[in-house]
């Protein structure tokens, strides 16, 4: 299933797999549907595909990592799930205390050949048991580190 994303002009492209043909799709009557979409081409070949609202790429990983929750001091070990230059998502190995709106001092190293250390600090946005999605408070703060091992 090929994934296609949304541009700032709220359009989004992709090209025939048979003929290459380039697809330009409105998506402004399609906003927040997660639903697979199909489509057929000019030359009438049939393409399946989602699209992405995200305004930045998402990378599935596996980074242990640890949290210190401000203010309350409580802490507890995490593993990263998915990183993007804007958020994070990480699953708390334990029962937590993390709320929505909390900010929290996330620790982890990336897998690159460095093993860059990564200190953020970050709102949460949503909690779903275990599950965390979370913004960063300071974007720019190893903005160049991510941004390259996301593209890798």
């Amino acid at each position: 299933m090929k994934k296609i994303f949304v541009d700032d002009t709220n359009r989004a492209r992709t090209t025939c797999p048979k003929c290459s043909f380039e697809i330009s799709l409105v998506t402004a009557n399609i906003k927040d549907t997660h639903k697979q979409l199909k489509g057929i081409c000019r030359c009438g070949e049939p393409y399946h595909f989602t699209i992405e609202f995200r305004k930045r790429h998402r990378k599935n990983v596996m980074l242990p990592g640890e949290y210190v929750i401000q203010g309350k001091e409580k802490r507890g070990d995490i593993i990263i799930r998915e990183l993007s230059l804007s958020g994070i998502r990480f699953e708390s190995l334990d029962p937590h205390n993390i709320s929505k709106n909390d900010t929290l001092e996330l620790k982890f190293n990336l897998n690159n050949p460095l093993r860059t250390e990564i200190r953020k600090s970050v709102k949460i946005v949503w909690v779903k048991n275990r599950l965390v999605g979370a913004q960063y408070l300071d974007r720019k703060l190893y903005e160049k580190d991510l941004g390259f091992y996301l593209k890798s």
